[in-house]
């Protein structure tokens, strides 16, 4: 079932809609410039412009509502049912309006177009996989060709490749375009395909020039930031940098120069000459190094801080899952002991007490490796071991229990309440040759829980923090599993040993 997002979660929406906002923008300033024209051709006041632009981006806005809807209930949704609402919104919706545009009364003109729906769905899928990479636990959940499509290298291959198609889609739509420069900024998608012979021979020629500003990129990244200035520091890395400009920027240049498209009168050369020595040509080369390396830094630094946080959650994981597999060994030995004397005496509790130490271990190797539990089951575990530890040692101990098991659904890390338990039977039971007692309350306000555990201590008793690991063990897991969300007390008062521990589940 479909469920809305929550008020709480308003920031979250909104950042869902913002790659069909984007469509939408871009799809608005291509038909601007395609319907507008007219409006350049000669002087006018600037505010009269912002009339048409108003009315395109409305009806575009209007056609592509069940786009944002689609967005908005996919953050509801699991996996595969907001890929399938994806395929919905993204592809059945678009090809229903584009097979309904070709047969309206009077031929009217749908504003989801294939270049709309087609920029629209890939930032949108782009979105989807990268927050669903990023919710993703541990370095190695996500396939290989899934982490190199959302890396830097494949988003700049992206902005190249629409850079090709809209560079190729002006020249198109431009006769003669080398002769008739400036361009107009105008891309028919459908003209192009029309044209497929003319769009092939401008594709590859800008696709050389692509190549070539992706091969600044790579240089740059892989060789200069990542071995020249992670190795050898700054001043090489400036060295090394300018060394690579002046021999890369004439090489690049004669091999521009080589495209059919130059003419004698102007080359594809930002110095628009056939010099490829240039001094305008290495400024150019200049500019895209000094932007490209802060990007390459701050992703570079993005990407090492990300990797750090995952192996330091992998390791963290581990260490969790070691804590709470540690079975308290003093407590098997004495039931088994305890098993032991109750078989030789043929004692009808052996039965039942071997019954209750299987349901414990049971509960220990399937549930105690999970991150989280059902409050009411860990409970129902620490009920079986009291009841297991009242069958072993008999009336010598009272134990009195007060838990208030909340009907909420609350979920606790498993094994922690036991392990206070198991320190008063230890150090207050175990070692007393006379009459004892544990008292033990647990209840719930809101999420947080209050677990209480009183037991009384021989004439001298050993301090509980001066020996064993219980208390250590607990608190490790604890500082894991609830950070700044939990406190624990443990104090002798009298003859008497106190534990308080609150969490805020």
């Amino acid at each position: 079932m479909i469920r809305f997002p929550s008020l709480l979660r308003h920031r979250q929406t909104l950042i869902s809609l913002l790659p069909v906002i984007a469509a939408v923008l871009i799809e608005v300033l291509i038909r601007f410039h395609n319907y507008a024209s007219p409006i350049a051709t000669h002087r006018i006041d600037a505010l009269s412009v912002w009339g048409p632009y108003s009315l395109s981006l409305l009806q575009i806005l209007l056609e592509s509502l069940p786009l944002f809807i689609t967005q908005f209930l996919m953050i509801s949704l699991s996996n595969w049912q907001h890929y399938l609402l994806w395929s919905l919104g993204f592809i059945i919706y678009p090809a229903i309006n584009l097979v309904a545009q070709n047969t309206l009364p009077g031929n009217m003109e749908s504003s989801v177009s294939i270049q709309f729906w087609g920029i629209s769905a890939g930032l949108s899928l782009i979105y989807w996989l990268q927050r669903d990479s990023q919710q993703s636990s541990g370095r190695y959940s996500r396939p290989p060709w899934l982490r190199y499509l959302l890396s830097l290298d494949s988003a700049l291959i992206l902005c190249l490749g629409c850079w090709v198609i809209l560079m190729s889609g002006m020249f198109v739509y431009t006769p003669d375009p080398m002769h008739n420069q400036p361009l107009e900024a105008k891309l028919n998608l459908q003209l192009m395909l029309e044209q497929w012979q003319l769009s092939l021979y401008y594709i590859w020629q800008f696709s050389l020039m692509a190549l070539v500003l992706f091969t600044y990129y790579w240089v740059n990244r892989y060789v200069l930031i990542r071995k020249v200035l992670a190795n050898h520091r700054i001043y090489l890395f400036f060295l090394c940098s300018a060394i690579w400009l002046l021999l890369s920027y004439p090489l690049f240049g004669s091999l521009i120069l080589q495209l059919p498209l130059n003419i004698p009168e102007l080359s594809l050369l930002p110095s628009e000459n056939h010099n490829p020595f240039d001094t305008l040509n290495l400024l150019v080369a200049t500019i895209i190094w000094g932007i490209a390396t802060p990007l390459i830094l701050a992703f570079e630094h993005q990407q090492s801080t990300r990797e750090l946080a995952e192996i330091t959650k992998e390791q963290t994981q581990a260490e969790l899952k070691m804590l709470q597999q540690q079975v308290n060994p003093h407590f098997l030995f004495n039931i088994l002991n305890s098993l032991y004397a109750l078989c030789l005496a043929q004692s009808g509790h052996a039965a039942p007490m071997l019954l209750k130490l299987s349901d414990l271990l049971r509960y220990v190797v399937y549930q105690g490796e999970s991150y989280e539990v059902a409050l009411k089951d860990d409970l129902a575990y620490l009920q079986n071991y009291l009841e297991l530890q009242q069958m072993r040692v008999g009336s010598r101990c009272r134990i009195e229990t007060n838990l208030q098991i909340p009907e909420e659904k609350l979920q606790i890390a498993p094994l922690l309440l036991i392990m206070l338990v198991e320190n008063a039977f230890k150090h207050g039971v175990e070692v007393s040759p006379e009459e004892c007692f544990i008292h033990i309350s647990l209840y719930v306000q809101h999420t947080e829980l209050v677990f209480k555990c009183i037991n009384s201590l021989p004439d001298q008793a050993i301090n509980p923090r001066a020996n064993g690991i219980g208390l250590t063990n607990l608190k490790r897991r604890l500082q894991l599993s609830y950070p700044q969300r939990f406190t624990l007390l443990s104090e002798t008062q009298g003859q008497q040993w106190h534990t308080r521990l609150t969490i805020q589940l």
